[in-house]
Protein backbone atom coordinates (compact mmCIF):
# COMPACT_ATOMS: atom_id res chain seq x y z
CA UNK A 1 0.00 0.00 0.00
CA UNK A 2 1.34 3.43 -0.92
CA UNK A 3 0.15 5.78 1.82
CA UNK A 4 0.92 8.98 -0.10
CA UNK A 5 -1.57 7.93 -2.77
CA UNK A 6 -4.49 7.21 -0.46
CA UNK A 7 -7.63 9.13 -1.52
CA UNK A 8 -9.47 11.21 1.10
CA UNK A 9 -11.73 9.22 3.40
CA UNK A 10 -15.49 9.67 3.35
CA UNK A 11 -18.65 8.42 1.66
CA UNK A 12 -17.44 9.57 -1.76
CA UNK A 13 -13.97 8.02 -1.56
CA UNK A 14 -14.63 5.53 -4.36
CA UNK A 15 -16.18 8.21 -6.56
CA UNK A 16 -13.13 10.43 -5.92
CA UNK A 17 -10.87 7.57 -6.91
CA UNK A 18 -12.78 6.95 -10.15
CA UNK A 19 -12.61 10.65 -10.97
CA UNK A 20 -8.87 10.65 -10.31
CA UNK A 21 -8.29 7.63 -12.53
CA UNK A 22 -10.10 9.11 -15.50
CA UNK A 23 -7.98 12.28 -15.29
CA UNK A 24 -4.72 10.39 -15.61
CA UNK A 25 -2.83 10.68 -18.91
CA UNK A 26 -3.64 7.99 -21.47
CA UNK A 27 -6.45 6.61 -19.31
CA UNK A 28 -9.89 6.50 -20.92
CA UNK A 29 -13.14 4.75 -19.99
CA UNK A 30 -11.94 1.31 -21.12
CA UNK A 31 -8.77 1.54 -19.04
CA UNK A 32 -10.67 2.80 -15.99
CA UNK A 33 -12.94 -0.24 -16.25
CA UNK A 34 -9.91 -2.52 -16.62
CA UNK A 35 -8.21 -0.97 -13.58
CA UNK A 36 -11.30 -1.45 -11.41
CA UNK A 37 -11.66 -5.05 -12.60
CA UNK A 38 -7.97 -5.77 -11.96
CA UNK A 39 -7.72 -4.28 -8.48
CA UNK A 40 -11.30 -4.76 -7.27
CA UNK A 41 -12.09 -1.07 -6.83
CA UNK A 42 -10.92 2.35 -7.97
CA UNK A 43 -9.60 3.08 -4.47
CA UNK A 44 -7.36 0.02 -4.56
CA UNK A 45 -6.22 0.93 -8.07
CA UNK A 46 -5.23 4.43 -6.91
CA UNK A 47 -3.10 2.98 -4.09
CA UNK A 48 -1.64 -0.01 -5.98
CA UNK A 49 2.16 -0.31 -6.32
CA UNK A 50 3.57 1.45 -9.36
CA UNK A 51 4.65 -1.72 -11.12
CA UNK A 52 1.24 -3.35 -10.81
CA UNK A 53 -0.59 -0.21 -11.91
CA UNK A 54 1.82 0.34 -14.81
CA UNK A 55 1.19 -3.19 -16.06
CA UNK A 56 -2.41 -2.16 -16.73
CA UNK A 57 -2.23 1.55 -17.57
CA UNK A 58 1.40 2.38 -18.27
CA UNK A 59 4.20 3.94 -16.24
CA UNK A 60 3.26 7.56 -17.05
CA UNK A 61 -0.20 7.04 -15.58
CA UNK A 62 1.23 5.29 -12.54
CA UNK A 63 3.49 8.25 -11.80
CA UNK A 64 0.73 10.80 -12.49
CA UNK A 65 -1.28 9.47 -9.54
CA UNK A 66 1.02 11.60 -7.35
CA UNK A 67 0.38 14.79 -9.31
CA UNK A 68 -1.25 17.26 -6.88
CA UNK A 69 -2.85 19.19 -9.75
CA UNK A 70 -4.97 16.15 -10.61
CA UNK A 71 -6.17 15.81 -7.02
CA UNK A 72 -6.89 19.53 -6.93
CA UNK A 73 -8.97 19.21 -10.10
CA UNK A 74 -11.00 16.39 -8.53
CA UNK A 75 -11.57 18.47 -5.39
CA UNK A 76 -12.70 21.46 -7.42
CA UNK A 77 -15.15 19.30 -9.35
CA UNK A 78 -16.57 17.88 -6.12
CA UNK A 79 -17.00 21.40 -4.71
CA UNK A 80 -18.75 22.52 -7.90
CA UNK A 81 -21.10 19.52 -7.75
CA UNK A 82 -22.05 20.34 -4.16
CA UNK A 83 -22.66 24.01 -4.92
CA UNK A 84 -24.72 23.24 -8.04
CA UNK A 85 -26.74 20.33 -6.62
CA UNK A 86 -25.19 17.82 -9.01
CA UNK A 87 -25.18 14.15 -7.98
CA UNK A 88 -22.30 11.84 -8.89
CA UNK A 89 -22.72 8.18 -9.84
CA UNK A 90 -19.49 6.31 -10.46
CA UNK A 91 -18.62 3.03 -12.12
CA UNK A 92 -18.87 0.22 -9.59
CA UNK A 93 -21.50 1.84 -7.37
CA UNK A 94 -24.91 0.23 -6.93
CA UNK A 95 -26.56 3.34 -8.33
CA UNK A 96 -24.69 2.97 -11.62
CA UNK A 97 -27.11 1.83 -14.38
CA UNK A 98 -26.44 -1.78 -15.27
CA UNK A 99 -27.38 -1.12 -18.90
CA UNK A 100 -24.33 1.12 -19.32
CA UNK A 101 -22.07 -1.81 -18.46
CA UNK A 102 -23.02 -3.38 -21.78
CA UNK A 103 -21.23 -0.56 -23.59
CA UNK A 104 -17.69 -1.16 -24.82
CA UNK A 105 -16.61 2.00 -22.98
CA UNK A 106 -19.02 2.78 -20.13
CA UNK A 107 -18.57 6.31 -18.76
CA UNK A 108 -16.60 6.11 -15.49
CA UNK A 109 -18.60 8.94 -13.91
CA UNK A 110 -22.09 10.31 -14.49
CA UNK A 111 -23.05 13.80 -13.34
CA UNK A 112 -26.79 14.16 -12.67
CA UNK A 113 -28.79 17.33 -12.21
CA UNK A 114 -32.53 17.28 -11.63
CA UNK A 115 -35.18 15.50 -9.55
CA UNK A 116 -35.81 12.55 -11.89
CA UNK A 117 -34.15 9.17 -11.39
CA UNK A 118 -32.00 7.60 -14.09
CA UNK A 119 -34.26 5.49 -16.32
CA UNK A 120 -31.87 2.49 -16.24
CA UNK A 121 -32.87 1.09 -19.60
CA UNK A 122 -36.59 1.79 -19.20
CA UNK A 123 -36.77 4.96 -21.30
CA UNK A 124 -37.43 5.44 -24.97
CA UNK A 125 -35.02 7.59 -26.98
CA UNK A 126 -36.64 10.00 -29.44
CA UNK A 127 -33.96 11.43 -31.70
CA UNK A 128 -33.49 12.98 -35.11
CA UNK A 129 -31.97 15.67 -37.23
CA UNK A 130 -31.10 19.18 -36.09
CA UNK A 131 -32.19 20.39 -39.53
CA UNK A 132 -35.74 19.23 -39.04
CA UNK A 133 -39.03 20.24 -40.58
CA UNK A 134 -41.98 21.72 -38.73
CA UNK A 135 -43.85 18.48 -39.43
CA UNK A 136 -41.03 16.39 -37.98
CA UNK A 137 -40.88 18.48 -34.83
CA UNK A 138 -44.63 18.13 -34.39
CA UNK A 139 -44.42 14.35 -34.78
CA UNK A 140 -41.56 14.16 -32.27
CA UNK A 141 -43.48 16.26 -29.77
CA UNK A 142 -46.61 14.13 -30.11
CA UNK A 143 -44.71 10.85 -29.80
CA UNK A 144 -42.83 12.08 -26.73
CA UNK A 145 -46.01 13.38 -25.10
CA UNK A 146 -47.70 10.02 -25.68
CA UNK A 147 -44.79 8.13 -24.11
CA UNK A 148 -44.53 10.52 -21.18
CA UNK A 149 -48.26 10.23 -20.41
CA UNK A 150 -47.64 6.51 -19.91
CA UNK A 151 -44.88 7.28 -17.40
CA UNK A 152 -42.17 6.26 -19.91
CA UNK A 153 -39.08 8.50 -19.67
CA UNK A 154 -38.27 10.26 -22.95
CA UNK A 155 -34.51 10.29 -23.52
CA UNK A 156 -32.82 12.60 -26.01
CA UNK A 157 -29.87 14.91 -26.52
CA UNK A 158 -31.43 18.43 -26.21
CA UNK A 159 -30.07 19.36 -29.66
CA UNK A 160 -31.90 21.73 -31.97
CA UNK A 161 -34.65 20.18 -34.05
CA UNK A 162 -36.11 16.79 -33.18
CA UNK A 163 -34.34 16.37 -29.81
CA UNK A 164 -35.65 19.65 -28.42
CA UNK A 165 -39.15 18.91 -29.68
CA UNK A 166 -39.10 15.52 -27.92
CA UNK A 167 -38.13 17.06 -24.58
CA UNK A 168 -40.80 19.75 -24.95
CA UNK A 169 -43.44 17.13 -25.70
CA UNK A 170 -42.69 15.27 -22.48
CA UNK A 171 -42.57 18.42 -20.38
CA UNK A 172 -45.84 19.68 -21.87
CA UNK A 173 -47.69 16.78 -20.21
CA UNK A 174 -45.62 16.97 -16.99
CA UNK A 175 -43.96 13.70 -17.95
CA UNK A 176 -40.42 12.43 -17.37
CA UNK A 177 -37.62 13.42 -19.73
CA UNK A 178 -33.85 12.93 -19.65
CA UNK A 179 -31.34 15.03 -21.59
CA UNK A 180 -27.89 13.55 -22.19
CA UNK A 181 -25.32 16.29 -22.71
CA UNK A 182 -22.10 16.80 -24.60
CA UNK A 183 -20.93 19.31 -21.97
CA UNK A 184 -21.16 19.93 -18.25
CA UNK A 185 -24.52 20.11 -16.51
CA UNK A 186 -23.88 23.81 -15.90
CA UNK A 187 -23.34 24.67 -19.57
CA UNK A 188 -26.68 25.30 -21.34
CA UNK A 189 -26.14 24.22 -24.94
CA UNK A 190 -27.25 25.02 -27.55
CA UNK A 191 -27.78 28.58 -26.36
CA UNK A 192 -31.17 28.68 -28.07
CA UNK A 193 -32.26 25.95 -25.63
CA UNK A 194 -31.19 27.73 -22.44
CA UNK A 195 -34.77 27.89 -21.12
CA UNK A 196 -35.42 24.27 -22.07
CA UNK A 197 -32.16 23.30 -20.35
CA UNK A 198 -33.28 25.05 -17.17
CA UNK A 199 -36.72 23.45 -17.30
CA UNK A 200 -35.26 19.95 -17.62
CA UNK A 201 -32.90 20.65 -14.72
CA UNK A 202 -35.93 21.70 -12.66
CA UNK A 203 -38.40 18.97 -13.69
CA UNK A 204 -36.48 16.18 -15.43
CA UNK A 205 -32.86 15.07 -15.47
CA UNK A 206 -29.66 16.33 -17.09
CA UNK A 207 -27.01 13.62 -17.53
CA UNK A 208 -23.39 14.06 -18.54
CA UNK A 209 -20.16 12.09 -18.37
CA UNK A 210 -18.35 15.43 -18.42
CA UNK A 211 -17.79 17.32 -15.14
CA UNK A 212 -19.29 20.74 -14.44
CA UNK A 213 -17.37 23.45 -16.24
CA UNK A 214 -16.82 21.35 -19.38
CA UNK A 215 -17.65 23.32 -22.52
CA UNK A 216 -19.30 21.59 -25.50
CA UNK A 217 -16.91 20.17 -28.10
CA UNK A 218 -17.65 18.46 -31.43
CA UNK A 219 -16.22 15.10 -30.37
CA UNK A 220 -18.37 15.02 -27.22
CA UNK A 221 -21.67 14.65 -29.03
CA UNK A 222 -21.11 11.33 -30.81
CA UNK A 223 -19.95 9.96 -27.44
CA UNK A 224 -23.07 11.03 -25.59
CA UNK A 225 -25.20 9.08 -28.10
CA UNK A 226 -24.09 5.76 -26.61
CA UNK A 227 -25.48 6.88 -23.24
CA UNK A 228 -28.79 7.91 -24.85
CA UNK A 229 -29.09 4.39 -26.27
CA UNK A 230 -28.03 2.59 -23.09
CA UNK A 231 -30.57 4.44 -20.92
CA UNK A 232 -33.33 3.36 -23.30
CA UNK A 233 -35.31 0.27 -24.09
CA UNK A 234 -35.94 1.42 -27.68
CA UNK A 235 -34.91 4.19 -30.07
CA UNK A 236 -37.30 6.15 -32.30
CA UNK A 237 -35.81 8.17 -35.16
CA UNK A 238 -38.25 10.84 -36.36
CA UNK A 239 -36.25 12.57 -39.11
CA UNK A 240 -32.70 11.79 -40.23
CA UNK A 241 -30.78 12.44 -43.40
CA UNK A 242 -28.31 9.96 -44.83
CA UNK A 243 -25.50 11.24 -42.56
CA UNK A 244 -27.46 12.43 -39.55
CA UNK A 245 -25.74 12.12 -36.17
CA UNK A 246 -28.93 10.48 -34.89
CA UNK A 247 -27.89 7.35 -36.79
CA UNK A 248 -24.94 6.98 -34.39
CA UNK A 249 -27.50 6.43 -31.63
CA UNK A 250 -29.08 3.74 -33.78
CA UNK A 251 -25.73 1.98 -34.22
CA UNK A 252 -25.31 1.84 -30.45
CA UNK A 253 -28.91 0.67 -30.03
CA UNK A 254 -28.33 -2.19 -32.44
CA UNK A 255 -25.14 -3.16 -30.62
CA UNK A 256 -27.17 -3.29 -27.39
CA UNK A 257 -29.98 -5.32 -28.97
CA UNK A 258 -32.60 -2.58 -28.63
CA UNK A 259 -35.71 -2.13 -30.76
CA UNK A 260 -35.35 0.58 -33.43
CA UNK A 261 -38.29 2.49 -34.91
CA UNK A 262 -38.32 5.10 -37.64
CA UNK A 263 -40.85 7.53 -39.08
CA UNK A 264 -40.79 7.11 -42.89
CA UNK A 265 -41.59 10.73 -43.76
CA UNK A 266 -42.41 11.79 -47.30
CA UNK A 267 -40.94 9.86 -50.22
CA UNK A 268 -38.13 11.84 -51.80
CA UNK A 269 -37.67 14.16 -48.83
CA UNK A 270 -33.91 14.12 -48.05
CA UNK A 271 -34.45 14.94 -44.37
CA UNK A 272 -36.05 11.48 -43.94
CA UNK A 273 -33.83 9.46 -46.25
CA UNK A 274 -31.91 8.02 -43.29
CA UNK A 275 -35.18 6.89 -41.70
CA UNK A 276 -36.32 5.17 -44.89
CA UNK A 277 -32.98 3.40 -45.14
CA UNK A 278 -33.39 2.18 -41.56
CA UNK A 279 -36.82 0.78 -42.43
CA UNK A 280 -35.39 -0.96 -45.50
CA UNK A 281 -32.73 -2.46 -43.25
CA UNK A 282 -35.28 -3.82 -40.76
CA UNK A 283 -36.31 -0.99 -38.43
CA UNK A 284 -40.03 -0.87 -37.71
CA UNK A 285 -41.98 1.97 -39.29
CA UNK A 286 -44.10 4.03 -36.94
CA UNK A 287 -46.39 6.98 -37.57
CA UNK A 288 -48.45 7.58 -34.46
CA UNK A 289 -48.38 7.38 -30.67
CA UNK A 290 -50.89 4.52 -30.59
CA UNK A 291 -48.88 2.55 -33.14
CA UNK A 292 -45.64 3.09 -31.25
CA UNK A 293 -47.11 2.03 -27.90
CA UNK A 294 -48.69 -1.02 -29.50
CA UNK A 295 -45.39 -2.08 -31.08
CA UNK A 296 -43.42 -1.45 -27.92
CA UNK A 297 -45.65 -3.92 -26.11
CA UNK A 298 -47.13 -4.06 -22.65
CA UNK A 299 -43.84 -4.76 -20.86
CA UNK A 300 -42.94 -1.08 -21.01
CA UNK A 301 -46.38 0.20 -20.04
CA UNK A 302 -46.79 1.10 -16.36
CA UNK A 303 -50.19 2.21 -15.14
CA UNK A 304 -50.13 5.48 -13.23
CA UNK A 305 -52.24 6.63 -10.28
CA UNK A 306 -53.95 9.00 -12.71
CA UNK A 307 -55.43 6.01 -14.52
CA UNK A 308 -58.06 6.35 -11.87
CA UNK A 309 -59.78 3.04 -11.36
CA UNK A 310 -59.80 2.00 -7.67
CA UNK A 311 -57.30 -0.74 -7.07
CA UNK A 312 -55.36 -0.10 -10.29
CA UNK A 313 -51.79 -1.18 -9.72
CA UNK A 314 -48.66 -1.67 -11.84
CA UNK A 315 -48.26 -5.08 -13.45
CA UNK A 316 -45.36 -7.38 -14.28
CA UNK A 317 -41.94 -6.82 -12.72
CA UNK A 318 -42.95 -3.29 -11.66
CA UNK A 319 -45.97 -4.77 -9.89
CA UNK A 320 -43.85 -7.23 -7.90
CA UNK A 321 -41.53 -4.44 -6.84
CA UNK A 322 -44.43 -2.15 -6.00
CA UNK A 323 -45.97 -4.80 -3.73
CA UNK A 324 -42.71 -4.95 -1.75
CA UNK A 325 -42.90 -1.26 -0.83
CA UNK A 326 -44.64 0.54 2.01
CA UNK A 327 -45.45 4.12 2.92
CA UNK A 328 -42.57 4.44 5.40
CA UNK A 329 -39.77 3.87 2.92
CA UNK A 330 -37.67 0.83 2.01
CA UNK A 331 -34.10 0.53 0.76
CA UNK A 332 -33.54 -0.86 -2.72
CA UNK A 333 -31.75 -3.89 -1.24
CA UNK A 334 -34.73 -4.67 0.98
CA UNK A 335 -37.14 -4.23 -1.93
CA UNK A 336 -35.06 -6.69 -3.95
CA UNK A 337 -35.15 -9.18 -1.07
CA UNK A 338 -38.90 -8.84 -0.54
CA UNK A 339 -39.75 -9.08 -4.22
CA UNK A 340 -37.31 -11.87 -5.03
CA UNK A 341 -35.82 -9.76 -7.82
CA UNK A 342 -32.17 -8.93 -8.41
CA UNK A 343 -30.91 -5.49 -7.46
CA UNK A 344 -30.56 -4.43 -11.13
CA UNK A 345 -34.16 -5.25 -12.15
CA UNK A 346 -35.39 -3.77 -8.86
CA UNK A 347 -33.66 -0.44 -9.48
CA UNK A 348 -34.99 -0.33 -13.03
CA UNK A 349 -38.54 -0.97 -11.82
CA UNK A 350 -38.22 1.60 -9.04
CA UNK A 351 -37.10 4.21 -11.57
CA UNK A 352 -40.11 3.46 -13.77
CA UNK A 353 -42.50 3.53 -10.80
CA UNK A 354 -41.06 6.84 -9.65
CA UNK A 355 -41.45 8.31 -13.13
CA UNK A 356 -45.05 7.11 -13.20
CA UNK A 357 -45.90 8.73 -9.88
CA UNK A 358 -46.29 5.52 -7.88
CA UNK A 359 -43.34 5.95 -5.54
CA UNK A 360 -41.13 8.71 -4.21
CA UNK A 361 -37.43 8.54 -3.48
CA UNK A 362 -36.27 9.83 -0.11
CA UNK A 363 -32.93 10.33 1.64
CA UNK A 364 -30.58 7.38 1.61
CA UNK A 365 -32.14 5.94 -1.56
CA UNK A 366 -35.22 4.76 0.33
CA UNK A 367 -38.38 4.37 -1.73
CA UNK A 368 -41.90 4.85 -0.40
CA UNK A 369 -45.36 4.30 -1.85
CA UNK A 370 -47.25 7.45 -2.77
CA UNK A 371 -50.59 7.14 -1.00
CA UNK A 372 -53.29 6.38 -3.55
CA UNK A 373 -56.47 4.33 -3.49
CA UNK A 374 -54.56 1.41 -4.96
CA UNK A 375 -51.34 1.61 -2.95
CA UNK A 376 -49.74 -1.49 -1.53
CA UNK A 377 -49.00 -1.63 2.20
CA UNK A 378 -50.24 1.97 2.55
Amino acid sequence: MVDSLSPPAGPSAEARAVMLLERLPRVGPVTVQRLIATFGSAERAVTAPDAEFAAVAGSASARARRDPSIRDAVSRTLDECVSQGVDIVSLGSRAYPAALLHLADPPPTLYLRGPLSLPRGTGVAVVGSRRSTATGRKVAQELAAGLAREGIPVVSGIALGIDGAAHRGALAVAGPTVAVLGCGTDRPYPRAHARLFAEIAREGLLVSEFPPGTDPAPHHFPRRNRIIAALSRAVVVVEAGERSGALITVDHALDLGLDVFACPGREGDPVSEGCRRLIRDGARAVGSVAELLDQLGGDLRVATPADGAPGVRPAGVAGRVFEALDAAGVSADEVARRSGMGVGPTLAALSTLEAGGWVRRGPGMRFAVVRTSGSARA
